[in-house]
């Protein structure tokens, strides 16, 4: 970089590295978004929720169609692609109100006598 800027100025400054070319093409995007978006369970797993790390080992393990893509680069591309794993958390309604009830109970229970 300073053999760069020491021949061409300010210039090198412009130029882009580029980084690493692309691996994957579109179709192969296509068909690890597809394989995302379908159930395990269809495609003869036995677990019913994917994973990152699980769907890399099916994809480079996959007879028909193997893609090669790491953790990251899956998480990313699914994440470009609006596809997340996480679960959404719920409070369940129904425990929190047994809860009340038994407190509700042990407070006149053990409450001083008047």
């Amino acid at each position: 970089m300073i053999r760069k800027s020491n021949k061409i100025g300010l210039a090198c400054l412009a130029r882009r590295a580029g980084g690493h070319p692309r691996l994957l093409g579109l179709d192969e995007d296509d068909f690890v978004v597809q394989t995302a978006i379908t159930w395990p369970t269809v495609l003869g797993k036995r677990f019913t929720r994917w994973s990152i790390r699980k769907l890399a080992d099916h994809l480079s393990g996959n007879i028909t169609r193997p893609v090669l893509i790491g953790r990251e680069t899956l998480r990313c591309l699914l994440a470009r692609r609006g596809i997340s794993f996480q679960r959404t958390r719920t409070w369940k309604e129904t425990g929190m109100r047994q809860a009340q009830a038994a407190r509700h109970i042990i407070c006149h229970t053990y409450s001083p006598a008047g």
